[in-house]
């Protein structure tokens, strides 16, 4: 699937037609726009339009320039700097083209703070793809087809989910969300999971603290309830109640206060 796409891609480069691709967060697409070669702009790295415009200009390349992160920089200090990229095209027409990566598809109204050059922009628009499970980078290790299968269903083919689960599995983990909180926290950051949706054991925890409103809850409690399954609770770590208590938290935080107190436990009011 991602060989065509860069096939597809590739063929718009190569007519001097500019490119727009759009994938969220953990779909690797500044991985696959510096795959692409050419000049790669990274507008995280730069602090002002003005550095941006210099490190374009300084550089030799006028076949195809990558600019990473384009939605950061709809605002109108940045309006000299599309100028630029647009009379700069005008100059290699059918020679210059551009990929701007995004998170999200650019907007009539965004399109307006790019002025002339937002029909560049809106030239072609595409999303990056998921991985199929050939493409799997798997760090070396052989995974069973029940294994893959696994990965493709939590993951969806997203490049940093799909990294997750194979580290997960290959040192022996389970890809159950309540086990791993680094799993869960990359599967909402990408949108697979929404952030607001709690896990079995984010529901456990809120139901009991819910049952003892106003009281201090202490770990040993919490552990006991979140994981009746758990046979030795010296297993379950604080480090992992203070995760759980910390993702809990940040998603409730809209209806409900959860206080620390160290030492003591956990109170929600």
């Amino acid at each position: 699937m991602l060989a065509n796409f860069r096939a597809k891609i590739q063929t718009w480069l190569e007519q001097g037609e500019s490119v727009q691709i759009v994938a969220p967060v953990g779909y690797g697409k500044s991985r696959f726009g510096r795959s692409l070669g050419g000049l790669f702009i990274d507008t995280n790295l730069f602090q002002t339009p003005e550095a941006i415009l210099a490190a374009i200009k300084s550089s030799p390349e006028r076949k195809l320039i990558i600019l990473d992160s384009l939605d950061r920089l709809l605002s109108t200090e940045y309006c000299a700097l599309f100028s630029y990229l647009k009379a700069l095209r005008d100059e290699h027409k059918y020679q210059l083209a551009y990929v701007f990566l995004t998170s999200k598809p650019i907007g009539q109204t965004a399109q307006k703070l790019l002025g002339d050059l937002s029909y560049l922009v809106s030239e072609h628009v595409e999303n990056l793809p998921p991985l199929e499970t050939s493409e799997y980078d798997l760090f070396g290790w052989k995974a069973t087809p029940a294994q893959l299968t696994a990965i493709a269903k939590v993951s969806h083919g997203i490049p940093a989910v799909v990294k997750t689960c194979v580290l997960i599995l290959r040192d022996g983990g389970s890809l159950n969300l309540d086990q791993n909180p680094q799993l869960a926290d990359i599967l909402a950051k990408t949108g697979l999971v929404k952030s607001a949706e709690l896990s079995a054991s984010e529901t456990r925890l809120l139901d009991l603290l819910l049952a003892k409103k106003e009281e201090i809850v202490s770990k040993d409690i919490i552990a006991q309830t979140v994981y009746p399954d758990v046979k030795n609770y010296s297993g379950v770590s604080d480090h992992a109640i203070d995760q759980l208590v910390h993702r809990l938290r940040e998603k409730i935080k809209d209806k409900y206060s959860l206080q620390t107190h160290r030492g003591l436990g956990y109170k929600i009011t």
